[in-house]
């Protein structure tokens, strides 16, 4: 059972926890194990990077003395832009768009194939690529830290580039030059995973372990609001039924149909709890189905009424 504790926090607003403090990761995660829930491990998930911004790629040229680099000038929410030399594949779609890019001095978790991380991360200085000045890095999702797998708009699924490339953030995420480019991937948080005995099902959801943490630090647990809306004049049963056909295994299973739907990628903050959960973003009905499922330990699932027999 993985937690993000940036999740835990959104019900027990008083926990006291900061993104980026390991001590204040590992006192909860002592407390936590203290009190009955056994922490396996906890993974500061920015503990490994610094000084990443959004910038944003104004122009990419050839590099004069070789044929695979750019030289790109980039807007970082400074007074001037900073020139940068890549070798990304992408480079030239990168123009006119946000990029994650670490300034001089800064840090980021690993190289741009993943694997294993070293252990302090990958500190990044300014200096020269074939005799022309280079004042920072833009990243991959990688090197970030991230999994290609949990964003599919990464240039890593892209058949085109076997190799990878720069990271871009979606038109419907919301950044701009000079952003903080952790908290804009959702990095900025740091993950638990549990050890949940058996006879514990209560702790297998958000709101669970929420519960526990609230009784742990003697703070209020503050669970979300929920609100039914029906506007639907038919009754699901006029349209579907269900039959549970071994009742011994299966209690209860119940169906909602819902109409006028229009498919959409999910509200960011869904996308980067889920992430962090290490489940890929796919689009609203499916995030909404497995959000639920984390948050409350109740299964669900969307299904395409027409395929329905």
């Amino acid at each position: 059972m993985n937690t993000p504790i940036s999740w835990i926090k959104a019900y027990v607003p008083d926990l006291p926890w900061v993104p980026g403090s390991i001590e204040a990761s590992k006192e909860f995660a002592d407390k936590i194990t203290l009190s009955g829930s056994h922490v396996e491990n906890y993974d500061v998930r920015d503990s490994k990077l610094d000084k990443i911004v959004v910038g944003k790629v104004l122009s990419a040229d050839p590099h004069p003395d070789s044929d695979h680099l750019y030289i790109c000038k980039v807007e970082v929410g400074q007074a001037e832009p900073i020139q940068i030399v890549t070798g990304a594949p992408n480079t030239l779609e990168c123009v006119g768009k946000f990029v994650p890019t670490v300034l001089d001095g800064g840090k980021v978790a690993g190289g741009h194939t993943g694997g294993d991380q070293p252990k302090d991360g990958i500190k990044i200085k300014a200096g020269k690529l074939r005799g022309v000045e280079s004042n920072g890095m833009m990243c991959s999702i990688l090197e970030l830290g991230g999994e290609k797998e949990l964003f599919p708009e990464a240039p890593e699924n892209d058949e085109r580039y076997p190799q990878g490339g720069l990271y871009v953030f979606p038109d419907y995420v919301d950044v701009k030059a000079g952003d903080d480019a952790v908290a804009a991937l959702g990095f900025n948080d740091t993950v638990v995973e549990y050890e949940i005995t058996s006879n514990r099902v209560d702790c297998f959801s958000i709101l669970g372990m929420a519960r526990e943490a609230a009784a742990t630090f003697d703070l209020d647990f503050v669970p979300p609001a929920v609100e039914v809306k029906a506007s639907c004049p038919e009754k699901t049963s006029d349209l579907i039924s269900v039959e549970i056909q071994a009742p011994d295994l299966c209690k209860r299973y119940i169906a909602r149909v819902v109409k006028n739907i229009k498919l959409a990628p999910s509200p960011k903050w869904m996308q980067d709890r889920l992430r962090a959960q290490g489940i890929r973003p796919i689009n609203n009905l499916v995030d909404i189905t497995n959000y639920v499922m984390e948050e409350m330990g109740q299964p669900m699932h969307a299904f395409d009424l027409s395929t329905i027999a």
